[in-house]
């Protein structure tokens, strides 16, 4: 199947490739023009073809990025990983983890399944529609789960080299391991510091692996202070980009230089830094 664009509309064709023995290489020739490229469908394409795996394959994936489907498997691959991860199974949401991955990829995971679900477990928390040792299990799974990515991550590791921190006084993780992941499968070094990590060890720790930038995440108001206090030392030192997430900052600063990663994308963000097209942030603020 080739599609070719004219005038931004897409246009389907099917081809088949021949080998030219004389040219010593292979060509494709046109076997029929389909039509618009969402109009075609299966029985557009004559019945000689129409079993080929290329064909099968094609009329698949256009099936599973329906926007109807795709929010169907996903509303589905939600409600099972809230199951096993009420249950502690780790192992069995990293298979349904996979299964999605090869359709849809592993950024799209993280940004439409496993986000918007820690949310919602967020919420069934508060409402106590679950208690907090489930709650709390709910959390340890997916840390697990994050784990077991990690160990796994075959990606090469040829990119930037990024700090994750938080101030001191944050203990909530979650968020800095999905970042991690996140981070590491796109194939940058990450550092990931414990929390309760002292500043000074902090400091130590970027004279050493030299990251390209620096995220620091921060979840309660009342850390805020120290966020600011730790990005001033990190200034005072380095000269390094540093971006600042968390539910505790939010994007109404009225300090221009300070860059909220709320509501960047992850690959807008690795862009950012590439390109270095952003400045040192010396404050953040909270509502």
């Amino acid at each position: 199947m080739r599609t070719k664009s004219i005038r931004g509309q897409k246009y389907l064709y099917l081809v088949e490739s021949q080998w030219d023995s004389k040219k010593k290489t292979s060509r494709q020739n046109i076997v029929k023009y389909l039509g618009i490229e969402s109009n075609v469908s299966i029985h557009d394409i004559p019945e000689n073809y129409q079993n080929s795996k290329k064909i099968i394959d094609y009329f698949t994936n256009q099936k599973y990025f329906q926007p109807t489907v795709q929010n169907e498997i996903t509303e589905k691959l939600q409600k099972d990983l809230l199951i096993l991860f009420q249950n502690g199974d780790h192992v069995q949401a990293n298979s349904a983890l996979q299964s999605y991955e090869k359709i849809y990829g592993f950024e799209s995971f993280l940004t439409n399944v496993l986000t918007p679900l820690i949310q919602q477990i967020d919420s069934l928390g508060i409402s106590k529609k679950i208690d907090l040792g489930t709650q709390t299990t709910c959390y340890n799974t997916i840390q697990d789960l994050m784990n077991l990515i990690l160990e796994n991550n075959d990606s090469e590791l040829k990119k930037k080299k990024i700090l994750i921190c938080v101030p001191y006084g944050e203990q909530h993780t979650l968020g800095t391991k999905v970042l991690e992941s996140q981070l590491a499968s796109k194939g940058n070094t990450v550092y990931n510091l414990a929390p309760f990590t002292p500043a000074s060890v902090i400091l130590e720790s970027i004279e050493l692996n030299k990251p390209d930038c620096i995220f620091v995440s921060v979840t309660l108001d009342e850390n805020v202070i120290s966020a600011n206090r730790m990005i001033q030392k990190i200034n005072d030192q380095y000269n390094i980009p540093i971006i600042v997430g968390g539910q505790a900052v939010q994007n109404n600063s009225e300090n221009e230089n300070v860059l909220i990663g709320q509501h960047l994308s992850i690959t807008k963000i690795l862009k950012l830094i590439q390109y270095k097209k952003f400045e040192i942030i010396p404050k953040i603020t909270n509502s």
